[in-house]
């Protein structure tokens, strides 16, 4: 990250201080099981980054909900983190609008049972995975709700 970068998540971190820590255990947690679960390959651009971005998702949602936030801030603070990660990844526009529905996808399916276990979100993303579509171009991919996206195999 540049000092631009930097500047700015401190500034979102002192706006919302209360879902700084959630934030970090929801983003150690999801990297721990994709890494368990799919090695790098959840660095690139296939269905196990759509996995990883819905399950990062929900996770940020549910530590915020069990340190005691309410679940529509919670869900509220997921998108704006996670914005603010895709405006600061180098990415094409493709792969940022993948990232973007992805991370919709998981705030969706934790909004819906937020009591969820870390095991059950994963039990649910990995059937998801099967059913994940493909897609070249943006347009197509944004009329595409309900499902995980990716844009490589």
């Amino acid at each position: 990250m540049d000092l631009r970068q930097l500047w700015s998540l401190f500034l979102l971190s002192i706006c919302h201080p209360f879902f700084v820590i959630p934030t970090i255990k929801g983003t150690r947690k999801c990297v721990a099981i994709c890494d368990t679960r799919f090695g790098n390959i959840h660095h690139r651009n296939g269905s196990e980054n759509a996995f990883r971005h819905a399950l990062w998702n929900m996770l940020i949602v549910q530590k915020s909900v069990f340190s005691g936030r309410d679940l529509k801030k919670a869900i509220a603070w997921a998108k704006t983190i996670t914005d603010w990660h895709e405006d600061f990844s180098p990415n094409t526009p493709l792969a940022r609008a993948m990232d973007i529905h992805n991370n919709q996808i998981g705030r969706e399916l934790i909004a819906l049972n937020q009591r969820m276990t870390a095991e059950e979100m994963t039990k649910q993303l990995l059937a998801m995975i099967r059913l994940s579509r493909k897609h070249r171009n943006i347009q197509e991919l944004a009329n595409d709700t309900g499902f995980l996206v990716y844009i490589e195999d």
